[in-house]
């Protein structure tokens, strides 16, 4: 399916937070999301979402969190608004597809946000490649809330860090308020709501 550099995108309701997370995708060489339903056939996929540390930057995630060890919840202080987007205390969420095998597989996928806060950053997965990344405000709110990605990170140079993982940050930088981030295959670049494969993070934002 050819997926348009823009996209009519629906506002959907905090009822998407149901998870599950099984699926068919086409896996690649190379999570917390449960198994269900398939038996493991070829394809048979799960999502892993995951709260990365940067490093050891944001303190209140454990420093090995990753698509294997996933560490979901977060503790932060919202940042200020002169520093803008992404935000300077903004919080790094990072995803995966595995197959049945342990592989990471590739796909279109789609981080959407409720509650308090907005998506701050929806990088571009392979920069000037065919892939591409759709950041909107899909209720009309003033707050970006869907991130479509065609696929995962994938750079021409081996070792890149982040290659083969989904990528976007959150931020909030008024007032206090919790933030789920559902995670989800979206083949039709329409949100979460109407997928089976998804997990999520949550962030409680903090004024001090």
């Amino acid at each position: 399916m050819n997926f348009p550099r823009t996209a009519v995108l629906t506002c959907l309701s905090i009822g998407a937070l149901a998870v599950g997370s099984t699926g068919a995708l086409a896996s690649h060489d190379g999570g917390s999301g449960d198994w269900s339903g398939d038996s493991g056939g070829k394809g048979a996929f799960r999502a892993a979402s995951y709260i990365n540390s940067d490093g050891g930057a944001n303190r209140n995630v454990d420093s090995d969190s990753s698509c294997a060890t996933p560490d979901q919840r977060d503790r932060q202080r919202i940042s200020s608004k002169s520093s803008g987007n992404p935000g300077n205390r903004n919080v790094h969420n990072d995803a995966c597809f595995f197959d049945m095998n342990g592989n990471k597989a590739d796909g279109p996928a789609s981080f959407q946000s409720f509650g308090a806060g907005y998506i701050s950053a929806c990088p571009d997965p392979d920069g000037t490649g065919p892939k591409y990344a759709v950041l909107s405000d899909t209720n009309g709110d003033g707050r970006n809330d869907l991130c479509f990605q065609s696929g995962y990170q994938e750079s021409m140079i081996p070792g890149t860090a982040g290659n083969e993982e989904f990528h976007a940050r959150v931020n909030k930088n008024t007032g206090e308020g919790r933030q789920y981030v559902v995670w989800c295959s979206d083949a039709d670049a329409d949100g979460c709501s109407d997928e089976d494969v998804k997990d999520r993070i949550t962030v409680r934002w903090l004024s001090s």
